[in-house]
């Protein structure tokens, strides 16, 4: 085993968001360039730029450049996008998402416990000291050490959102016998792994001490880095590792769960600004100046408006991030008045005022699409979002109208939250079975992750529920046939209750047993024919 602390490191360096394709906005870089000198070039023939030969190329070339930066960004490393996840869920409505699969996926049973130890192997099972001894260090481990309990719910945290969870397992070095002793939860951002393509598995893991480090090339100079206190090297059984699964050109190029939502997203939230911007400017109502400029020229008449303008005015600015308007001068700024120059004609200047539209907080039906885009993208369900806040009818409920039905989306919400746990599990389960090592029974019981596993409780009663509703057919089936004299009963047992012989029997050995205790119904008939 390597070294047995990893050292959790703060990222405190901000990443360089200003990138060549933005400066084009702002009249900087190339595509900055190429629009000053069409400007430069354009004469009073021409009266847009959309006019100009060509041009249109470059509006293309703009967009494109708008829609990689700004709503499906492209990332240098892995540490830029696990960035922008947590930017992501740090909004409301994601985050409510991620506390929603959570608590879900870490509910607790009728006793208080979330996980268990299943005993997969039919051996084991009917050996009990070896199932009491099992379940003895399960506990100890679990509930007693590491108190995974209250871990887990950081831990699912962290994996739904950076779409990875790295954490350390660590054992006391001078009592290795003692098993693994506690678990500590590692930063993402500042791990890294060695994949072995051949064997499927991680040969090394990598903890950088440093922001902005390069990845070493070979292990070879991962050692001497680490010999430089510049990284630490872990042994592959010393880090619990759980990622989303997906990937995208390499194993290292991990694919999280916020990545689909990553586009309806960042174009909700673009819309979200531009209608409250809209809203703004056009909601209030606003006064319309127009300024006596007597017989002055053109030119001195607008200076002399605009002096005038500067000293009655208020430019206010929405800021996006924060929601609040401010007074100083922004790109997003309003004005709220309108001046006008007016030329002497025997009038003299007056104020008239527009009346601002009330009702455009009535029309966000394109909010709504990007939201429940959202969700969609999230995997939520839909029916949880209330139908007039996403301007949608409730969905279809699985099964029918009675009081017992699960929505489709309440299912595939379920089923997804399993398969995360499955992965969660897993992992538990190898760590367990490397506890087990040190403690001398993986040897001795000849213990696998096969026979063994660890479980989570189910983060939905859908599967309970929906077996309740299949039993009632059943035995309503089987009773309308049963007192039908040509039908058997034995026969209906297996077609409609689904019993096989041994419970078949069981069922007249206890039908048996209820007589001789006195339980069986007066009127229940003679039981020896059963």
């Amino acid at each position: 085993m390597g070294k047995l602390f990893g050292m959790a490191w703060g990222n405190d360096a901000k990443e360089d968001v200003i990138q060549e394709e933005i400066k084009a906005f702002s009249g900087k870089g190339e595509y900055g360039q190429a629009l000053k000198t069409i400007k430069a070039q354009r004469g009073e023939g021409w009266e847009t730029l959309a006019d100009i030969p060509g041009f249109n190329s470059i509006q293309v070339q703009g967009f494109n450049l708008f829609y990689n930066s700004y709503i499906n960004r492209v990332f240098e490393n892995e540490v830029q996008k696990i960035m922008e996840y947590r930017q992501m869920a740090a909004t409301p409505e994601i985050s409510d998402v991620i506390e929603d699969a959570v608590n879900e996926s870490t509910q607790e049973d009728d006793i208080g416990e979330v996980f268990h130890l299943e005993i997969r192997d039919k051996n084991l099972k009917t050996n009990e000291n070896i199932v009491n001894n099992l379940k003895r260090e399960f506990d100890s481990l679990f509930r007693e050490q590491i108190d995974m309990k209250d871990k887990i719910w950081e831990m699912l945290w962290t994996y739904f959102i950076d779409g990875r969870l790295f954490y350390e397992r660590v054992i006391d070095e001078k009592k290795p016998k003692n098993g693994i002793i506690n678990v500590k939860k590692l930063p993402s951002e500042t791990m890294d792994f060695y994949y072995d393509p051949i064997s499927g598995k991680i040969a090394q893991y990598i903890q950088y001490l440093r922001p902005n480090t390069k990845k070493p090339t070979t292990l070879e100079e991962a050692r001497k880095m680490s010999e430089k206190n510049e990284l630490i090297l872990f042994d592959p059984n010393q880090i619990g590792f759980v990622d989303y699964g997906i990937y995208g050109k390499s194993r290292y190029e991990i694919i999280g769960y916020l990545d689909k939502a990553r586009v309806p997203f960042n174009q909700l939230k673009l819309l979200e600004t531009a209608v409250i911007i809209m809203r703004i400017v056009r909601a209030p109502e606003r006064y319309v100046f127009k300024i006596d400029t007597g017989s002055m020229p053109k030119d001195k008449a607008l200076k002399y408006v605009e002096k005038i303008k500067q000293k009655m005015t208020k430019k206010q600015a929405y800021d996006p991030t924060t929601g609040k308007l401010s007074n100083e001068p922004d790109v997003m700024g309003i004005l709220e008045n309108f001046y006008l120059p007016q030329s002497a004609d025997g009038r003299g200047s007056d104020i008239d005022t527009i009346g601002g539209n009330t009702n455009m907080f009535s029309e966000l039906d394109d909010v709504y699409y990007f939201q429940k885009k959202l969700y969609r993208s999230l995997k939520y369900p839909a029916s949880r979002v209330t139908a007039t806040q996403e301007g949608r009818d409730a969905e279809m409920l699985y099964g029918g109208q009675q009081t017992s039905e699960i929505s489709r989306d309440e299912i595939k919400w379920a089923k997804f939250l399993e398969r995360q746990q499955k992965k969660v599990c897993k992992d538990l389960t190898d760590m367990f079975i490397i506890h087990l090592e040190f403690r001398g029974m993986k040897k001795e019981y000849d213990l696998t992750n096969r026979k063994i596993e660890i479980t989570m409780n189910a983060p939905s009663k859908y599967k309970e529920q929906m077996e309740q509703a299949f039993t009632d057919s059943r035995f309503n089936n089987y009773q309308q046939l049963a007192d039908r004299p040509e039908m058997s009963k034995y026969y209906l047992m297996k077609r409609y209750l689904k019993w096989d012989d041994e419970e078949i029997q069981a069922n007249v050995a206890g039908k048996k047993k209820d007589t001789q205790l006195g339980l069986a119904e007066e009127d229940g008939g003679n039981t020896s024919n059963w």
